[in-house]
């Protein structure tokens, strides 16, 4: 019996690096398990900050990629505004050393390019799936946002073509907190919300990677049929930890963003009390960062006496090598958006920590689906921004445990958040459109 053919349209893909590749990374790699023969449509020459050539292995080599030229305005800031390289992903919101030349380029990228500049890749990837599309015999087309143009490939294809369609929303849309910070109001956030809603309305039906995220999305059409399916872990990663855990230093870490949004400030003049206190943590302790990285959180942090030494960053680390120093930790941060107040999205690297069983410390606000995880699985907790005693004695708990040679290692059941698990309930999700 021939396998059913799911089209999936991603702007991520590797190279890109990052979290927003990984989630389909993992459906695709195991979709052929379960009866799905997946095909990825990509950008040729797509604009990202990071790349991670060791995320290849999962893609397999009986794996279709149709790779399509893009046209991105990124050369036109460049060559307008002088600029040798493009703002950063993430970095790009925060305007306390942005000039005004900055400014007016991010304004003009959020307010002008709608949804996002990747808009103009809409109307060619059409043009040149419709033929494809009916000529494969596609069953489903599977968009998955951000960037959200991607959703617009698909209503497009929807009108023109025969043939099912899923769209993903890995992050909100309309109710995403970065577009009040990148000051995306009035018209713009009207039309955001616009072309949201076409979305909805015309996709046969909408998955999402968390319940926040669901309900985001039902306040703006209470009609549509919404599937959650979270994010998870892959063994295959956990499987190439090169190293064992020899526990030297008082590890924590906290690999990925961390810009201003995200800085735990009450959490570094925890640490500096805590050096003050007990003489051994300061000689024992070792935070590690890496990722893009604020320049007034690296300042903040190397520029600290009693913090400096023990501080150790990096630009970006390849996935495949993540595990071995989440297995090194004693602690792993988990850094939530305090501008999310209805905290609509669960960060990807939590199940990525669920894995190695460590003690997680989340920066975030309760109640929230990711501090019902962290509970459910016994490895952490949500603390508020504010609670800075209970955050201290967390971290000392932690450190006395680990003074004292004990592990601490959540023995929960997590298997439910592979993505092989994960993946076949997509499928069985795939089987009742396509039914």
């Amino acid at each position: 019996m021939p396998q059913k053919k799911v089209l999936v349209i991603t702007y991520y893909w590797p190279p890109s690096g990052g979290g927003g590749v990984q989630r389909w990374l993992k459906f695709v790699k195991y979709l052929p398990h379960f009866g799905w023969e997946p095909i990825v449509f990509t950008p040729e020459n797509p604009e990202f900050d990071l790349k991670d050539p060791s995320l290849s292995k999962d893609v397999s080599s009986d794996l279709e990629v149709l790779q399509f030229p893009i046209w991105e305005p990124f050369g036109i800031y460049k060559k307008l505004f002088r600029k040798r390289e493009k703002l950063k992903q993430g970095i790009v919101i925060e305007k306390t050393k942005m000039s005004l030349i900055d400014r007016l380029s991010v304004w003009i990228r959020a307010n002008l390019f709608i949804p996002d500049p990747r808009r103009f890749w809409v109307k060619p990837s059409v043009n040149f799936l419709v033929p494809y599309i009916e000529q494969q015999g596609v069953d489903v087309i599977v968009t998955t946002g951000p960037p959200h143009s991607m959703h617009l490939i698909g209503l497009q294809l929807k009108k023109k073509c025969d043939v099912k369609w899923v769209a993903d929303f890995r992050d909100p849309w309309s109710d995403w907190d970065i577009l009040d910070k990148l000051g995306v109001k009035g018209f713009s956030l009207r039309e955001h919300r616009r072309l949201e809603k076409n979305v909805l309305r015309n996709a046969d039906r909408i998955l999402t990677a968390s319940e926040g995220i669901k309900r985001s999305l039902l306040s703006k059409d209470g009609r549509v049929k919404i599937k959650v399916i979270t994010n998870g872990f892959d063994p295959d990663d956990y499987s190439t930890l090169t190293q064992k855990s020899s526990n030297t230093k008082f590890r924590i870490t906290h690999l990925g963003l961390l810009n201003e949004l995200r800085n735990p400030s009450m959490l570094w003049d925890v640490l500096e009390e805590l050096c003050t206190e007990i003489p051994s943590f300061q000689e024992e302790l070792e935070l590690v960062l890496a990722g893009m990285v604020s320049d007034s959180i690296l300042d903040r942090i190397g520029n600290s006496e009693a913090l400096g030494e023990s501080f150790v960053y990096m630009d970006y680390i390849p996935h495949q090598q993540i595990f071995d120093y989440y297995q090194g930790s004693s602690i792993l941060l988990l850094l939530l958006n305090p501008l999310d107040k209805d905290q609509l999205i669960i960060p990807g690297k939590l199940f990525e920590y669920l894995v190695v069983k460590k003690p997680v410390l989340a920066i975030g606000r309760r109640p929230s689906e990711v501090d019902d995880l962290l509970k459910f699985t016994g490895t952490g907790e949500v603390y508020e921004p504010n609670e800075r005693g209970r955050m201290k004695e967390m971290v000392k708990n932690q450190y006395q445990r680990f003074a004292k040679g004990e592990k601490n290692i959540s023995t929960m059941n997590t298997s439910q958040f592979s993505r092989k698990n994960l993946t076949a309930e997509l499928s069985r999700f795939l089987d009742e459109i396509n039914f």
